[in-house]
């Protein structure tokens, strides 16, 4: 049964909906889901403490042994307790996603291409599933028997042009499940929007977020359907949480801006045609660094401060989830502040770990004092 306070917030998001969408020409509502209840603002990822910083980083797991293994550019390294990077593989690309299976072999994406068992001789590449080239392995999921879960985000873009994917309203992602060697190769489900992150247990199912849908949709006989729908923001990568249920980042917040944006083709081919990637109105995992980026009104800095309340370009977010997919509570770094692009965590004992990647930094807190801020729980 779900909480009373997020049933009122779902009726109060489809009142919203529905009469923001009488008269409206264009077809869906542009109204977007408020922070409220267990996403109610805060700044404990703001506050978090910082483990390492390189601006290469994109993904994180807990690997064998509690280890904290990160890929940074195009290398996997172990992050220590103090910070510093201990390179294990190196390869001839960025690495794009990053997994340990339940061996403790290493797996991982590499944009067009996955290989298990990296650093060993019998390791395996795959690159092409169902006659279908792999294009944008975003991430990787080790499957309790011993397989591997990968999300090929999209046939269209790369990983690095995801924006591209999102502007052309592209929802050809795939969810596909390799069994532990690699020689068995299925897709779980196809026509995914932008399949950002992959998570299975008994009590779940297997799930997987989509991006541009703002949901995590459970995957069943190659169907993918909603489990948690109308989120605030682009959903990502899952991480697994002690006494059941899950982490899920989500890289970037929504705005009505971009929801806009959207629905006007002529304008998106405009803005795609003319103006740099880096400058368009759309999702970001870091923004604040140019004054060519676009600015909302409520945006603009009032006696030298930026309201934490202006509509973000970028933000972080993660969220916690039990084992029922009810939210739980989450971690914010607000507008104004560095901690955006959350893509990934990982989870150790009472440690949380963070990426993100708009600042290029892993941060980390106690759980345990966290929910005490939040809650008023004995931290001891």
């Amino acid at each position: 049964m779900k909480p009373l306070f997020q049933v009122e917030n779902i009726m109060l998001d489809n009142l919203i909906s529905w009469i923001g969408s009488r008269g409206n020409t264009r077809g869906k509502s542009l109204s977007i889901p408020v922070f409220d209840g267990a996403f109610k603002p805060n700044s404990l990822l703001e506050e978090a403490d910082i483990l390492a910083e390189h601006s290469g980083f994109s993904d994180l797991v807990a690997g064998a042994d509690n280890r904290l293994l990160a890929a940074c550019e195009n290398t996997v390294v172990e992050v220590s307790a103090t910070g510093s990077l201990s390179e294990i593989a190196a390869f001839d690309r960025p690495v794009t996603a990053l997994a340990q299976l339940s061996d403790g072999r290493l797996a991982v994406g590499l944009g067009d291409t996955v290989v298990i068992g990296v650093g060993t001789d019998a390791h395996v590449s795959i690159d092409t599933v169902d006659g279908r080239n792999l294009t944008a392995v975003t991430a990787l999921y080790p499957a309790p028997e011993g397989g591997l879960l990968v999300c090929d985000g999209s046939k269209s873009y790369g990983c690095d042009d995801w924006a591209w994917d999102l502007m052309n309203n592209k929802k050809d992602g795939r969810l596909i499940a390799l069994d532990a060697q690699g020689g068995n190769a299925r897709v779980l489900a196809s026509g995914l929007g932008y399949a950002f992150g992959a998570y299975t247990s008994q009590e779940t199912g297997v799930l997987v977020s989509e991006s541009w849908n703002h949901r995590v949709s459970h995957v069943a006989d190659k169907r993918a359907g909603p489990a948690i729908d109308r989120l605030p923001g682009y959903p990502c990568r899952f991480a697994p949480a002690e006494g059941g249920g899950f982490w899920l980042s989500l890289f970037c917040s929504r705005t009505q801006l971009v929801e806009f944006v959207l629905k006007e083709k002529d304008y998106r081919t405009e803005m795609m045609a003319t103006i740099d990637p880096r400058f368009w109105i759309s999702p970001s995992f870091g923004s604040g660094s140019d004054y060519l980026e676009p600015l909302q009104g409520g945006g603009v800095k009032q006696m030298g401060i930026l309201k934490p309340w202006a509509p973000p370009r970028s933000y972080g977010l993660l969220v916690r989830y039990d084992a029922n997919l009810t939210p739980q509570y989450s971690l914010h770094s607000r507008v104004g502040g560095r901690h955006h692009g959350i893509c990934a965590a990982a989870q150790v004992g009472d440690t949380l770990y963070a990426l993100s990647k708009g600042s290029g930094r892993i941060v980390k807190m106690s759980i345990l004092k966290t929910r005490a801020t939040l809650f008023g729980e004995n931290a001891a």
